[in-house]
């Protein structure tokens, strides 16, 4: 792997400055799994607005920005706290008409993500066939005839995001990602390849002889990504296994405080709005004894 000698480690500030109003950012995040949280935080205190979310599973990210009023739209199969219940601003948004929306399958929005990888206008699945889904959004989903079986099947029009927001465990300056002990999730591979530009923040930034040293590790090539950010734990409260759990306190404050908007806007201006570093956030979390607690897998 030649390494390119450009240096892409920046703030979070720095890397925020690469969204702009009115992007289409594909987020990592599965429940209480890996997001980037820390990223996410940046942005709404950048006050990035008009923003449409892509998520297989969006969670407490997508939650946050929506309550920040980031976001108009959102792409997704699911939008939830996992095991903590609803993503409430979601919810109220979508039921008070202030947040459009448009729902697929998996398979759908990895085909659309796979199709605008590969540079091609669709892709083909059978998924959703039978289902109502095809009638909601007739413009990126329709019913086609295959050229050769007459069968049939579902065509979506290929997505390309302008931004990818991934997490990873780590990366080096030149921007080769490396997840341990491999990458798991379907969205870590789609997302930036499918995207035009690529921010990752990162437990550890290595030397580059390092991630040649463990090639086996490396999930996302220098020539992907745009932006490195060194953000320990910047994943909370979401896990990064195997290096942490996700913090079970901090859902539950957050998934009772989301129940109402007076809540909600509390918790963030705590959390989000007020701390102005990572670790301001960390201390505001909990500090030394969360970090202990997320440590431990229950």
């Amino acid at each position: 792997m030649a390494a390119k000698k450009e240096n892409k480690v920046m703030s979070l500030a720095e890397a925020a400055k690469l969204v702009r109003d009115g992007d289409v950012l594909a987020v990592q995040g599965m429940g209480t799994q890996i997001a980037p949280l820390a990223m996410a935080r940046e942005l709404i205190r950048a006050k990035k607005k008009d923003l449409t979310l892509v998520h297989v599973v969006g969670g407490i990210a997508a939650d946050w920005m929506i309550a920040s009023g980031c976001v108009k739209k959102v792409m997704f199969i699911i939008v939830n706290l996992d095991e903590f219940g609803m993503a409430n601003n979601f919810r109220r948004a979508v039921e008070a008409g202030k947040l459009e929306i448009e729902e697929y399958t998996e398979h759908q929005i990895l085909t659309r993500l796979q199709a605008g990888a590969k540079g091609l206008s669709f892709g083909v699945t059978r998924s959703g066939l039978g289902s109502e889904l095809l009638e909601t959004h007739p413009e990126t989903t329709k019913m086609i005839d295959c050229p050769f079986t007459g069968q049939k099947v579902v065509a979506v029009r290929g997505l390309e995001p302008d931004v990818c927001l991934l997490h990873a465990h780590r990366a080096d300056m030149y921007g080769n990602v490396q997840f341990f002990p491999r990458p798991i999730w379907t969205d870590v591979d789609v997302f930036p390849r499918a995207s035009k530009k690529v921010i990752v923040t990162v437990e550890e930034i290595v030397d580059n002889e390092e991630i040649r040293r463990t090639p086996e590790h490396t999930g996302i090539p220098y020539f992907k990504v745009d932006a490195v950010v060194h953000v320990p734990y910047g994943s909370h409260p979401c896990s990064l296994f195997p290096t942490y759990a996700f913090d079970r306190k901090f859902f539950e404050a957050y998934a009772a405080a989301s129940r109402t908007d007076e809540g909600t806007h509390a918790f963030l201006e705590k959390y989000v709005l007020t701390p102005q570093s990572q670790a301001e956030y960390l201390e505001k979390a909990g500090g030394a004894e969360a970090l202990l607690r997320i440590r431990k897998w229950d």
